[in-house]
């Protein structure tokens, strides 16, 4: 009962919240410099001057700004949000084609990631001071100074066209014919494996020693040390007793990531030229569509909101002696 009030107290709590956020994105995004009528024709002469204020009253650009803000969120409201500029599309049917490849990507990054840091902080935890522990614990040094881009750039360069590997964009090759279910999925992985490594080398760099500094203290608690008294397998005491509470961290930190994986990927969907919901708003970035980027921003906000909720339902669930 207490944990469905603090719930419903959490979800009036993201109300104003979301209606800051976007007030506050749809003002800088309509005070950037560019105009997506002057975009869309990409000149202007005397001559346009009369189509240009047509197509600005068209789309409601000539209206003070707090009425476009209302005018949206009463479409969104609605459901509605809103037709392109420049593709003369409905915004929900780019979203909905570009939102499973953003999906597939980021749970990908952030499964990868997880286990991939777990593994890695448990070994450096237990090895303490050992050559493996030095080496793990300054690569994570290292990737955390290394920029996902610079990586991805790198990743292309020796894989894809020094190697010849690993194909360099999208998420499938265009054209080829698969003899068998096998090697059209080989082919998709091959696709996933550069962009989930540039997009989750950063988080895997911080978890892991966020992971090792938490297990070696969860490994200096008395009810660690009273388990092997007993005599407990080592495996078991680590694996059952000790990750569960060093994994507590994790989880608050992963809600957070949920937001900044959003931005990561646009800028690695850019790279590999990977059809989702990141790519999308770098472009519409670039062509001022205000309906799209608007429409992009509220399902960021709404991800870090709802993730940080669940991070909390988690976080209880873990640790009983949480109480709310």
């Amino acid at each position: 009962m207490r944990l469905r009030n603090y719930i419903f107290r959490r979800l009036l709590m993201i109300v104003p919240l979301f209606f800051f956020t976007t007030i506050l994105v749809f003002t800088l995004i309509h005070l950037a410099p560019g105009d997506p009528v002057m975009i869309m024709f990409g000149t202007s002469t005397p001559y346009m001057k009369d189509i240009v204020k047509e197509m600005r009253e068209t789309y409601g650009l000539d209206k003070p700004l707090y009425i476009q803000y209302f005018i949206w969120l009463s479409r969104v409201f609605r459901g509605d949000l809103g037709y392109s500029y420049l593709n003369t599309r409905k915004v929900i049917q780019m979203i909905s084609e570009r939102g499973w490849p953003t999906i597939e990507l980021m749970v990908l990054a952030l499964v990868f990631s997880v286990v991939i840091s777990t593994v890695f902080g448990v070994f450096a935890a237990v090895k303490r001071h050992s050559i493996f522990d030095n080496l793990i614990t300054t690569t994570a040094v290292l990737g955390r100074g290394m920029p996902n881009f610079w990586l991805a750039m790198n990743l292309i360069l020796i894989f894809s066209i020094y190697l010849g590997w690993l194909p360099v964009f999208g998420r499938f090759t265009v054209g080829a014919v698969f003899s068998s279910p096998f090697g059209y999925w080989l082919d998709r992985i091959k696709h996933l494996i550069l962009p989930v490594i540039s997009l989750s080398a950063f988080q895997i760099a911080y978890f892991t020693r966020l992971i090792r500094s938490t297990m070696l203290d969860v490994l200096g608690q008395e009810y660690i040390i009273t388990a092997r008294a007993k005599g407990l397998k080592e495996s078991v005491v680590i694996y059952k007793h000790a990750l569960k509470n060093a994994l507590l961290p994790v989880v608050t930190v992963v809600g957070i990531y949920i937001g900044s994986l959003m931005g990561g990927a646009a800028i690695i969907e850019s790279l590999f030229a990977w059809p989702g919901m990141g790519r999308l708003l770098v472009n519409s970035t670039y062509r001022r569509e205000y309906q799209v980027l608007m429409s992009l921003n509220m399902i960021i906000i709404f991800m870090v909101l709802v993730s940080n909720l669940i991070t909390d339902v988690v976080y209880a669930y873990l640790d009983p002696r949480i109480k709310y």
